[in-house]
């Protein structure tokens, strides 16, 4: 990581333009780097976050993109306070321009949106708080058994709802139900808080992926028309309409609000909005053919750019993530602990369900149930059976 010496004065006149144009947000530290530290905190998600093989996955996957060019000028930023972004040493000075200009419309995002406000700012040293704890306790009670903890954590993570409020549908998401429930030792439970505190703070990066990412790329076009010069401005423009989906959905929607609304309904919508919202609230029929969004249908073996149906799928993504809907049963009392899979349209792997409720049993040390595929699966001491 280095300094950014060179970009200090394009830095200030950034901001000082974003300012102008109604922009807030907290101071933003610019760091220098190169592609693979970037690659390597973009797949942990945060610096000094613990190590876990999980990770390793994700990091040969950005390595890959970076090196094919497909996302040359990878961005990071984090929602932090002060923000931490880097900038990549090998980009082109006009490209780290860009980038610049992208960060400052996230740091505004994280300042501003009502759901980033009541967010964990201090997740940098959380995190690096989390890994200690964790070292701490792979000394105290072996390396492999709280690997095996972490395994297990990890793999029921994804249950969180960092929008969830309501006590009731909060325990049906299942590492809430565990943490209110499982039979935990203290070193477990503050694992367990751990992991979910991260989960939390990962969930809510991508419930608002598409309005974060349209919005940073919406305000970095507004800057940076004010900024370069036409010649500048024409050889970089192409450059943000090759951004993936998530980036290009978002600054069409916000585009079409600034042409249609004006700049101050823009930045009425990043306050109170997130992804679901955003997409239900201005995606119009004219926008799902210019963007080329479309729901295959099988049977017909065709396209359908229905309004209805693409919102329901994008907003289907949103919600669960792609993972399977699997919900702890409000009738799962004392001891038991029922699961069920809520979209019995899908039919579920049963060996992904056999290491699915291994996990679960790890952590609930008592027999878990999973109705799903019109069977119920159990797994306990004995392993998966199904009846």
């Amino acid at each position: 990581m280095g300094m950014v010496g060179e970009y200090q004065s394009v830095i200030q006149e950034v901001e000082r333009l974003a300012r102008a144009r109604g922009l807030a947000f907290d101071p933003v530290i610019f760091q220098m780097t190169n592609s693979d530290e970037i690659a390597e905190v973009a797949s942990m998600g945060l610096p000094n976050r613990f190590i876990h093989w999980y990770w390793g996955g994700t990091y040969k996957e950005l390595v890959t993109q970076q090196n094919k060019e497909v996302f040359s000028i990878l961005e990071l930023v984090l929602n932090t306070v002060p923000s931490h972004a880097f900038l990549r040493s090998s980009n082109t000075y006009l490209q780290n321009v860009l980038v610049i200009a992208h960060v400052f419309g996230h740091a505004d995002f994280f300042a501003n949106n009502h759901w980033y406000r009541k967010s964990n700012k201090n997740m940098l040293n959380e995190a690096e708080r989390h890994a200690r704890l964790i070292r701490t306790y792979e000394q105290q009670y072996g390396k492999e058994r709280v690997e095996k903890l972490l395994d297990a954590l990890l793999t029921v993570s994804t249950s969180v709802n960092a929008f969830e409020r309501n006590p009731q549908e909060r325990r049906k998401r299942l590492i809430y139900s565990l943490e209110e429930r499982a039979p935990l030792e203290d070193f477990e439970r503050a694992l367990l808080e751990a992991i979910r505190e991260e989960a939390e703070y990962f969930d809510l990066i991508q419930r608002t992926h598409i309005i974060n990412e349209g919005w940073a790329t919406f305000v970095e076009a507004e800057l940076l028309t004010r900024l370069l010069t036409a010649r500048e401005w024409a050889s970089i423009s192409v450059q943000l309409c090759n951004r993936p989906a998530p980036y290009t959905i978002g600054y069409t929607l916000f585009k079409h609000v600034r042409d249609h609304e004006g700049f101050d309904r823009a930045l009425e919508i990043r306050r109170f909005y997130e992804d679901v919202s955003l997409i239900d609230l201005t995606l119009t029929e004219e926008l799902v053919r210019r963007l080329d969004i479309f729901v295959y249908d099988p049977k017909e073996k065709q396209k359908s750019y229905d309004l209805q149906k693409v919102k329901d799928m994008l907003i289907a993504q949103k919600l669960y993530k792609g993972e399977p809907r699997v919900e702890v049963d409000p009738s799962s009392q004392g001891r038991d602990l029922l699961l069920a899979h809520m979209d019995e349209d899908r039919k579920l792997e049963p060996k992904r369900i056999g290491l699915f409720l291994k996990a679960v049993h790890t952590l609930w040390r008592n027999p878990v149930k999973l109705r799903a595929n019109g069977k119920v699966y159990t797994f306990d001491r004995r392993g998966l059976s199904s009846t």
